[in-house]
């Protein structure tokens, strides 16, 4: 499972403001959009090798009047070929029974119509019913996983930079130490011999709440920018929105019922249900996000 949502677009000429309506549908359950355009049948090709190998789309729109004399109904057989499951909206400004017409001589199948002044409807809608599918606990769990991972190495880097421009990587070392002191005596002895802040950093004993309170300990005490306390201060509730929740999905369990999957999180979150994990989805994102942007303000720039 991913945070992003992947629509490869078959259109000649796609407005600036319908694409951006269309990125703000998706994002409204849970995904950061990944839209790319696509005009020749070579881009198609090109776009179908990566989906056999990274399954990179999860949507195709496909523009009925793709320009010069070239049309929609055409392409979407060699589309089909391609993307053989991926779901597909046709669109364009005829009715829908016209559209579908036109795909049924076609022969080609997984496919929604739609007017095109319905095109952003249409996607949100696909959206919300493919949700479902990824709303399994499995998937939420590891996603809540990979999002930590990422994170982690974020902050190593961070730690790491900012200890090489302060010159106090012995102070870090220490303040690292004696966290893990305090939370784990036995991994704290063997933290004990290691005097390089990259080795610390790698070791299981560093986890990932420490990663995170020891980056913003260290910005608190070297006078940051205020672009960079800004950032900081945007990542102030990681450890309840995103690793109480990575634990909590880590130990849950998940029962079928009646009406559908209910997750049994345990005593800390009795209630938790498939509802939640699109909200779970925009925090997971919303953070990664302003990690990267604090480690880019910290390092890249």
């Amino acid at each position: 499972m991913n945070l992003t949502f992947g629509v490869c677009w078959i259109e000649d000429q796609a407005n600036e403001e319908l694409k951006a309506s269309v990125e703000e549908t998706i994002r409204q359950n849970g995904f950061e959009p990944e839209v790319e355009l696509v005009v020749s049948e070579e881009d198609i090709q090109s776009f179908a090798r990566r989906q056999q190998h990274f399954q990179d789309y999860d949507l195709i729109l496909l523009d009925l009047e793709l320009g010069q004399g070239r049309q929609g109904d055409e392409l979407a057989p060699i589309v089909r070929r391609h993307f053989r499951s991926t779901p597909i909206v046709f669109y364009s400004a005829v009715t829908e029974r016209d559209l579908r017409d036109r795909m049924a001589k076609k022969d080609v199948d997984g496919v929604y119509c739609t007017d095109r002044r319905f095109l952003v409807a249409r996607v949100g809608q696909l959206v919300s019913d493919l949700t479902p599918t990824l709303n399994r606990l499995s998937g939420m769990r590891g996603l809540a996983a990979q999002v930590v991972a990422e994170c982690d190495e974020e902050f190593r880097r961070i730690l790491i930079h900012l200890s090489d421009i302060h010159g106090n990587e012995s102070e870090i070392i220490q303040s690292l130490r004696a966290a893990v002191a305090r939370s784990h005596e036995r991994q704290a002895q063997q933290t004990q011999s290691i005097n390089s802040l990259r080795d610390l950093l790698a070791t299981p004993a560093i986890s990932s709440s420490l990663l995170f309170k020891e980056v913003r300990r260290v910005l608190k005490d070297t006078d940051p920018s205020e672009d960079v306390r800004e950032a900081s201060l945007s990542i102030r509730r990681y450890s309840s929105l995103v690793l109480e929740r990575r634990n909590i999905l880590s130990h849950a369990l998940e029962e079928r019922t009646d009406a559908g999957w209910r997750i049994d999180g345990g005593s800390s979150k009795p209630d938790l249900t498939t509802a939640d994990f699109p909200a779970f989805r925009s925090d997971f994102l919303h953070h990664r996000g302003e990690i990267r942007r604090l480690r880019k303000l910290l390092i890249d720039q």
